[in-house]
C-alpha cells in the first residue's frame, strides 16, 4: 500500500457533506442492502453463487461503515482509501476481475450518494440545496479510492504467474460450500474444466504453517492427481480430482508441515458432493491433536460424530467420567491415557505396558480402578463402545471443569 493515501480533504460548503456523513452513521445497514441489491441485478459475478465472492455481504457492510466514517471524520478521511487498497487486493488473489470489483465500487459510491442527499433533505431541508457544491468533493473522494483499488488489483495480479488458475477460486468455493444448483454444476464443468462425475476428495489444512506463497499455482498435477488449492482465512482447501489414485495417494501428495494440521474427507462422486466432503474434512481436522498430522475421517468416524455433536458428548461425558472428573489432573490423565494406549494396542496389556514403560499387571491395575470408577466393564461390548466414545470427547473437548 502507498506510504501515504493521497490527501484532499473534502471542504464543501458549510461542511455538509461532514454533516450528512454524521446523519447517515446509525444507517449503514440500510444503504449497504441498497447497494448490493443493485450490484446483484447489474453485474454478473455477483448474481452467481458460483462466482460471487462468499464475504460479499459482509464487505459491503464493512466498505461503507468506514465510508461513512471517513466522510464525518476529518481525522478518519484516509481510512477509505486503505480500505479500498485492501479490496483491491484481496480480490485479485482471489482471481476477481477487476472491471466487476470497480463496477460494484461505483455502484455502492452511487447509492452513497442518493443516501446522502436523501438523508439531508429528510434531517436538514434548509440545507438540502448545498449538497450541490458536495458533489465535486464527493465524487473526487471517490475517484481517489477508485484509483487506489485500482493499482492495488493491478500490482497483485502482476505478481501472480500468467493462466496460474486463480480465476477459478470463486466457483470451487460455492461448491465448497455446498452449492449443487443443477444449471451452475454444468457450467462449473465448464469454467473449471472438470468433470461432472469422477472421484473427488477434499483436505482441509489450518494453521500458521498452512499458507502457500501468493504466487503458488492455484492448479497443479501431483503424480497423476489433480489438486485445487483454494486459500480459506485460517487456511486451504485442496480439492483433488483422484482419478484412479488412492487416499493414501492423496496424502503424499499434500504434505502437512510442523506448523500446520490436516483434514481428510472420503472419497465422493462429483462436483455436487464437495461441500458434503468438505464438511467431513474438517470434521477430521477437528479430530488432529497435534500439529504435522493429517487426519482421515474414515479413520476417525468416532471422534468425528463425538466432534458433530457436541451437546450429546458432553452429557456422554459427565455421564461415563463423573467420578474420574473428581479425580486429581495428573491422576485422571494417567488412567485415561492408559485406556487410550490400551485400545490402540487392540487390548493387549503387554503391549501397552511397552509403549507406557510399566508392567503389564499395572496396566491391568489401571484398567481394573476405571471400571470401578465408572462402573463400565471393558469386557463387555457396549461398555466398551461407551468408554471409547468418552474417551473421544475427553480428548476433543477436555476435562470440561
Amino acid at each position: 500500500m502507498p506510504d501515504r493515501i493521497p490527501a484532499g480533504d473534502p471542504s464543501p460548503a458549510d461542511g455538509i457533506l461532514r454533516h450528512a456523513a454524521n446523519l447517515l452513521l446509525g444507517r449503514v445497514s440500510i444503504v449497504a442492502e441498497r447497494a448490493l441489491a443493485r450490484i446483484r441485478v447489474e453485474i454478473i459475478h455477483y448474481a452467481s453463487p458460483l462466482l460471487a465472492p462468499q464475504d460479499t455481504l459482509e464487505s459491503a457492510h464493512t466498505s461503507l461503515e468506514i465510508s461513512v466514517g471517513s466522510l464525518a471524520s476529518a481525522e478518519r478521511f484516509a481510512e477509505s482509501g486503505e480500505r479500498a487498497w485492501a479490496t483491491g487486493h484481496k480480490r485479485a488473489a482471489e482471481g476477481f476481475p477487476l472491471l466487476a470489483v470497480l463496477q460494484a465500487f461505483r455502484i455502492g459510491a452511487s447509492v452513497l450518494w442518493d443516501s446522502l442527499v436523501e438523508v439531508v433533505q429528510q434531517e436538514s431541508p434548509d440545507r438540502a440545496h448545498l449538497m450541490v457544491y458536495a458533489a465535486n468533493d464527493y465524487w473526487r473522494w471517490v475517484e481517489r479510492d477508485t484509483n487506489l483499488m485500482r493499482e492495488a488489483h493491478r500490482q497483485c495480479t502482476a505478481g501472480l504467474p500468467p493462466d496460474d488458475g486463480r480465476k477459478l477460486l470463486p466457483a470451487f468455493k460455492a461448491l465448497l460450500r455446498g452449492h449443487h444448483d443443477p444449471l451452475d454444476l454444468s457450467a462449473a464443468t465448464v469454467t473449471l474444466e472438470l468433470p461432472l462425475t469422477g472421484r473427488y476428495a477434499v483436505v482441509r489444512l489450518n494453521g500458521p504453517q498452512s499458507a502457500r506463497p501468493s504466487d503458488a499455482a492455484v492448479r497443479e498435477e501431483v503424480d497423476g492427481i489433480l489438486l485445487n488449492w483454494c486459500p480459506y482465512t485460517d487456511g486451504l482447501a485442496v480439492v483433488a480430482l483422484l482419478r484412479d489414485r488412492t487416499l493414501e495417494e492423496l496424502a503424499a501428495a499434500v504434505p502437512v508441515g510442523p506448523g500446520a494440521r490436516g483434514g481428510m474427507s472420503p472419497v465422493v462422486d462429483g462436483l455436487a458432493q464437495l461441500g458434503r466432503a468438505r464438511e467431513l474434512a474438517e470434521l477430521a481436522l477437528g479430530t488432529c491433536r497435534s500439529d504435522g498430522e493429517l487426519a482421515v475421517i474414515g479413520d476417525r468416524i468416532s471422534a468425528g460424530f463425538v466432534l458433530s455433536q457436541p451437546d450429546l458428548a458432553a452429557e456422554l461425558r459427565a455421564k461415563v467420567l463423573g467420578p474420574v472428573m473428581a479425580l486429581d489432573a495428573a491422576e485422571r490423565e494417567l488412567l485415561m491415557t492408559t485406556l487410550e494406549v490400551w485400545l490402540d494396542c487392540q487390548g493387549s496389556a503387554g503391549q501397552a505396558g511397552g509403549r507406557l514403560y510399566c508392567h503389564r499387571n499395572t496396566v491391568l491395575n489401571r484398567l481394573r480402578r476405571l471400571e470401578r470408577l465408572t462402573g463400565l466393564h471393558l469386557d463387555r461390548p457396549r461398555d466398551l463402545v461407551d468408554l471409547a466414545l468418552t474417551l473421544d470427547a475427553y480428548r476433543l473437548y477436555g476435562a470440561g471443569e
